[in-house]
């Protein structure tokens, strides 16, 4: 029988992580595929730390990883790795696996086999070595990790923390339908005097993104509730990123053009010019009117963007925007002339 050898790296990876260290022994050499090549050999699971050279929460973390308590934990049942989240290695991992980092240090467990079993968010406030003794036993739960959270949702969980915590799940892992649906269930379990509680702003905050939950309806509505309570720069941004993350999303294609004149009104309570809303929204409303067959408005919106500063660039963009949403033939006049004038 043919037998199957390590590589070279991997049988180097196994001679460094076998010398005593104190605290978690993260894998200094080598890169993800060396990591999980080791991890299959050692048959264990994979812990990375998504990290930033530059956060000053991450380097917080450092004496944490070093205890000996979080060490014998993480040694026995991880191949661990420090993930830079500023390169191109991090990059693309995150992208193969659909995987939002909202913050760092981020937790990130996998099986050997590549296949995402938890994520964790840490924070100034899960500084500890409980802390991350926590996410590690959790991650080894298949009852309690964040890959289970579909499972019981699905078997009729609707505690709110739990709501809380899969709305932000699906986030981070870019479910966006599944992030509406569990948070719109939140919000609708909560009584409307509880929409500008801390836990509810920082549901705004950090985890939603529709601007028809009606926590986010409530906020538009009643901005100088949130105001009096929470900095004023911070909901409006806060409720600007809501607003943008809707109309950018792929439902925000299908948008009607009544959808969009209330994304206005909502932009210009937060005191948003109407000149920098024309700018953010004229696509979205001009595809919105052409679909509706109101080919002269929506050149009109287009024309509003124009002005001494328009370049060629910008003139062969709209004249293709153009051609690419409608076929009437005043709509494709004015297309062809702003061809000719991005020449």
């Amino acid at each position: 029988m043919k037998r199957v050898f390590p590589s070279i790296a991997v049988l180097l990876l196994l001679s460094l992580s076998s010398i005593a260290q104190r605290g978690v022994s993260f894998i200094s050499g080598g890169n993800l595929r060396t990591v999980f090549d080791l991890a299959k050999v050692q048959n264990k699971a994979v812990f990375l730390e998504a990290y930033a050279p530059t956060c000053h929460v991450c380097m917080a973390f450092k004496p944490t990883f070093e205890n000996q308590q979080v060490g014998d934990i993480y040694n026995k049942n991880y191949i661990s790795y420090k993930l830079d989240m500023t390169s191109p290695e991090a990059a693309g991992f995150l992208q193969k696996q659909n995987i939002w980092i909202p913050s760092t240090p981020t937790l990130l467990f996998f099986d050997k086999d590549v296949k995402l079993m938890h994520i964790a968010i840490m924070g100034e406030n899960t500084n500890s070595p409980e802390a991350l003794i926590s996410s590690a036993m959790i991650a080894m739960n298949p009852q309690k990790r964040a890959t289970a959270y579909k499972a019981i949702y699905q078997s009729g969980n609707r505690t709110t923390n739990f709501l809380i915590d899969y709305g932000y799940m699906a986030r981070i892992l870019k479910d966006t339908l599944m992030n509406i649906t569990v948070l719109k269930t939140y919000a609708k379990s909560i009584p409307t005097s509880q929409y500008t509680s801390n836990v509810n702003f920082a549901v705004l905050q950090k985890a939603i993104m529709d601007d028809e939950n009606p926590l986010f309806v409530y906020m538009i509505n009643h901005l100088a509730e949130f105001n009096a309570k929470f900095d004023k720069n911070l909901v409006k941004q806060t409720a600007e990123n809501i607003i943008m993350y809707s109309l950018y999303s792929s439902r925000g294609n299908k948008y009607s053009s009544a959808k969009i004149a209330q994304v206005k009104a909502n932009l210009a309570k937060l005191g948003v010019t109407q000149k920098a809303i024309g700018v953010r929204i004229f696509r979205e409303e001009a595809t919105a009117l052409f679909r509706e067959g109101k080919s002269a408005e929506a050149i009109k919106i287009l024309e509003s963007i124009i002005d001494a500063k328009t370049d060629k660039a910008s003139y062969t963009y709209l004249s293709n925007f153009v051609k690419s949403r409608t076929s009437d033939k005043a709509a494709l006049a004015k297309a062809t002339i702003w061809a000719a004038k991005g020449r």
